[in-house]
């Protein structure tokens, strides 16, 4: 995110001031809702290093999204889903001054018509919400609800939630996820603290408005805000209840080496307190956290607390259910209606849960549950780590792939069950190590590279040699290779995806050795020379790492052979921008559909956490196929296409 600022300051007097002569005025019913974007500057914390005091981002820069309710005049104009979108990108320009982003919400719109399967993003960018343009605001004390957005995330990510608060007689502040300078977000801690004294300024800011009950104060986070809402929930005694929507304080160990660090110095920190947070807490959680991720432990925070605590099990929901944004394809075409009873459940959970937070004496804690709940599938029950025996008893293949032929050792081999996430790469040395569950005993171990026969030999007897084992791989006899002579230069063209975009990417997954991420590229049905292949580094977290090109073809409509002869290698250091590799010299002659993809082989960060990497994508382009480990099943994600994209030259005249 950026700021660049000529310092406008929109303070809530503005339009609110409009307001007063309405004095206790009260509206039987639902409320309508005004909406203000609030920007400030924070005079108390430094922003840009190095930044004199008479400089822009000397000061920390804040925006706020207020909801509130309103009167509505007809000069009032109704605010559009695209311009709550187009916030992203005006502070993304205004947040730091180095780079000015153009198309990000176009981008974003795009991204959100591909995922929802909404053909017409024009629909989508006019959509009308509920939310009405600086009206007057309403003068008589409303409840106030602190809302902390997602990771790198802001507020259209839960319009609808906003406009339901409002409407029932609350004021909405969301809190946009924005870390230091340049503005991106984490999940170092110094970044979360950014969002948590955000929120306590805005806290600070409002409570003493003429139109809020600075006694009834709650916090709302979701996601990654959770995890900013508990912190600033632990720290401000003004917060009166704190709900949290899928957040990342009930964290899952294992899936990231750098979150779980970066989470455990957040939770050792000594502003983190259980003790301070005496405060009604309930807990809304999605299913299937354990899923294709392998989980170490789980830090419950939940249950290490002893006040008033409610803790809520969705096994059906998805993580983004607890967002308004699946609701978009049912406004635009009145689908999914299931989805939509879920959500409104959510949405009239929390209202009871402040407004029983709020006044106890109101009705009993058992409308927490309302009947709306009756349609929906759920538990109270704390996640449980799904570790079985078999898991727990995991058996080590260690061994060496040489050259059956000159017996040196081979390196970069793929190794790993077929289909299953179990599997690595050999070292430089030829050697491996890898864990086997022992449920596994009646599949095959895979040990595959090109320019080798691939070979695979039975677990059961594998786990029945004496370790290490050594492997012999034999060379592939080559086949002749046509020879075509060209009366003149033909054409290059360039297939793929040639996005550059700073705004959307990939992150490669550094977890297990070959793991992997492509692209799939229509060639002609005639031959092909590929001339070179390129991809764009938006972001680089690695100081050195190697990774291989491969390309495959398909079978039944997913990627099945590497056609390749040889290994072509990829260092990657710490840069960023385009990388061109060079491919004329292999004489790549191919037709028909092809996989192109980069595997990490080796390296990564030399810190104790893994590194990582980002490729910029595009959308509207082919899907993006991946798979966590060697020999592992391929999966597709649609809507969002890796950057890869490859020069060729027909062969033809």
């Amino acid at each position: 995110m950026k700021q660049a600022f000529s310092i406008l300051l929109y303070l809530l007097y503005g339009s609110f001031a409009l307001g007063q002569s309405a004095g206790k005025y009260k509206v039987p019913g639902l409320f309508s809702i005004g909406y203000q974007n609030i920007i400030l500057i924070d005079s108390c914390r430094l922003y840009k290093p190095g930044a004199g005091s008479t400089e822009n981002f000397h000061f920390r820069p804040v925006e706020i999204d207020l909801w509130y309710p309103a009167l509505i005049h007809k000069s009032n104009p109704v605010v559009r889903y695209g311009e709550f979108v187009n916030l992203l990108e005006q502070r993304s320009n205004r947040f730091q001054d180095d780079t000015l982003y153009k198309g990000l919400s176009a981008e974003i719109i795009q991204y959100l018509g591909v995922n929802l399967k909404i053909t017409d993003t024009g629909k989508l960018n006019i959509l009308k919400t509920k939310s009405y343009l600086n009206a007057e605001a309403i003068i008589q004390p409303f409840p106030l609800i602190i809302y902390m957005s997602s990771f790198n995330g802001m507020s259209y990510e839960n319009i609808g939630f906003f406009e339901w608060f409002s409407s029932h007689g609350f004021i909405v502040a969301s809190i946009s996820s924005v870390g230091r300078y340049p503005g991106n977000m984490s999940t170092d801690p110094a970044d979360l603290s950014e969002q948590i004294k955000d929120g306590l300024f805005a806290i600070n800011l409002l409570k003493n408005r003429k139109n809020i009950d600075s006694a009834k104060i709650g916090i709302v986070g979701y996601s990654w805000g959770g995890l900013a809402a508990l912190n600033l929930a632990m720290t401000c005694k003004e917060i009166k209840a704190f709900l949290s929507l899928d957040g990342s304080e009930m964290h899952y160990y294992g899936d990231s080496k750098l979150e779980d660090s970066d989470f455990d110095l957040l939770r050792h920190s000594p502003f983190f307190q259980v003790d301070n947070l005496n405060i009604p807490y309930a807990y809304l959680e999605s299913g299937n956290k354990q899923n294709d991720r392998n989980v170490d432990s789980i830090y419950n925070f939940h249950s290490l607390i002893r006040f008033p605590k409610q803790y809520i099990h969705f096994p059906s929901a998805s993580h983004e259910d607890f967002s308004y944004l699946p609701s978009l394809a049912t406004k635009i075409y009145g689908k999914n209606k299931s989805w939509n009873r879920l959500y409104l459940s959510f949405n009239q959970y929390a209202l009871n849960f402040f407004d029983q937070s709020f006044n106890p004496q109101l009705r009993p804690g058992a409308v927490l549950f309302p009947g709306l709940f009756k349609q929906i599938i759920f538990d109270t029950l704390y996640p449980v780590l799904k570790i079985t025996d078999s898991r727990q008893n995991k058996r080590i293949v260690s061994g060496r792939v040489i050259d059956a032929q000159n017996q040196d050792s081979l390196a970069y081999v793929n190794v790993g069950i077929p289909g299953k996430n179990t599997g690595t790469v050999t070292q430089r040395n030829g050697t491996f190590q890898l864990s086997i569950n022992p449920d596994f005993q009646e599949d095959s171990l895979r040990f595959s590279m090109a320019g080798y026969q691939t070979v695979s030999f039975s677990i059961r007897d594998l786990l029945l040699k004496s370790l290490p084992i050594v492997v012999p791989l034999k060379q592939k006899i080559p086949e002749l290779e046509a020879v075509v002579v060209m009366t003149k230069v033909l054409a290059t063209k360039t297939k793929g995806n040639t996005t550059t975009s700073k705004f959307l990417s990939i992150g490669l997954p550094l977890k297990f050795l070959g793991s992997e991420t492509g692209i799939r590229i229509k060639l002609n049905k005639k031959p092909v020379l590929i001339k070179s292949f390129s991809f764009n580094v938006s972001d680089n977290r690695l100081d050195t790492a190697v990774f291989r090109l491969n390309i495959y073809n398909f079978k039944s409509g997913v990627p099945f052979e590497n056609i390749l002869k040889h290994n072509i290698l990829v260092p990657i250091g710490k840069q960023t921008g385009r990388c061109t590799v060079n491919l004329s010299e292999y004489k790549l002659i191919l037709k028909d559909d092809i996989l192109i993809s980069l595997e990490w082989i080796e390296g990564s960060s030399s810190g104790p956490q893994n590194g990582a990497i980002f490729l910029s994508a595009g959308l509207l382009n082919s899907a993006t196929w991946h798979r966590l480990t060697s020999q592992a099943e391929w999966k597709k994600a649609s809507g969002i296409g890796v950057g890869f994209n490859i020069d060729v030259q027909n062969q033809i005249p």
